[in-house]
């Protein structure tokens, strides 16, 4: 038994460069349409790389006295 696989295609226009930096990201038997579908999935996820960064840092204690004051500020104006 053969069982094919039919994919709908779609036809995009890029600038060159663009083509060009696709191009370089693409491994050998990997389509272009696995290295945009890479990119995609990975900008989805993006900010999830930052969770936690700040957690010991001196730069949130900081952020957080910021706030503080902005909000204490906000509600004098008030």
């Amino acid at each position: 038994m053969h069982t094919q696989i039919c994919m709908a295609t779609k036809t995009i226009s890029i600038r060159e460069d663009v083509y060009d930096i696709l191009k370089s990201l693409k491994r050998e038997k990997e389509s272009f349409s696995d290295v945009i579908g890479k990119l995609a999935r990975k900008r989805k996820s993006y900010i999830k790389e930052y969770f936690g960064t700040l957690k010991d840092s001196k730069s949130l204690d900081e952020i957080e006295e910021d706030s503080r004051r902005m909000r204490t500020a906000a509600r004098l104006r008030a």
